[in-house]
């Protein structure tokens, strides 16, 4: 009888691990991964240029920015951000919030949220323990009595944009645990760049973008 019991255990064990190997070897269809990709690249490019580049449209109608400074019970001087437009495609920083975690893995998108509503500071410092330099980036978005604003100027912080993907020429290179690597190639001011590999991740809520698109 132990030695039944043994065996079973053995046999149980092994057959664990093959459930568990295969769990990892799970390999999703090429055409799952390509319509994937043809529905998020698209959208990770708006928000490149918003996070990235030159950021949200802002108001140019004074009575709108007149309506803002005086919502404000303190007098100001001057003041760095100003509201988005009315045709601003996201009016607060939920609804921005929203749409970048439709199409980015919710770690990726938090490194998005930390740069954009919170700002990004960081120093140096030498031998002897001393800080000899100290770089920040001020928050992009901030929503200020019920307004999302924008912080002047972000055109003179935008790097270039503007590269695209050849989904139809993507190749797999990895596939496992949920997570899929592609290669690529891009494209750039209308002629041929660089290959980038680009991870995507399957989540409860779908395909997901694990990697900067810019």
């Amino acid at each position: 009888m132990k030695k039944i019991l043994i065996l079973a255990l053995v046999l149980t064990l092994i057959c664990s691990v093959f459930l568990v190997s295969c769990k990892e070897e799970v390999k999703y269809d090429e055409a799952e991964i390509k319509a994937a990709l043809e529905e998020l690249l698209p959208k990770s490019y708006e928000l490149n240029v918003i996070y990235f580049g030159e950021g949200l449209p802002i108001s140019d109608d004074r009575e709108v920015i007149e309506e803002f400074y005086n919502s404000f019970e303190s007098d100001i001087e001057q003041i760095n951000y100003h509201p988005v437009s009315a045709d601003s495609p996201y009016q607060t920083e939920a609804d921005l919030r929203a749409a970048t975690l439709a199409v980015f893995t919710e770690d990726y998108s938090e490194y998005l949220f930390q740069r954009a509503f919170a700002g990004i500071s960081g120093q140096l410092q030498n031998i002897e323990g001393e800080t000899v330099t100290h770089n920040a980036m001020y928050a992009m978005y901030i929503e200020m009595n019920g307004v999302l604003t924008v912080r002047l100027n972000l055109g003179d912080e935008a790097i270039p944009l503007g590269r695209e993907y050849a989904v139809d020429e993507m190749t797999v290179k990895s596939q496992k645990n949920g997570t899929v690597v592609v290669e690529m190639p891009t494209y750039y001011n209308g002629g041929l760049d660089l290959y980038v590999e680009v991870r995507l991740v399957k989540t409860e809520n779908g395909w997901r973008l694990d990697s900067p698109t810019y």
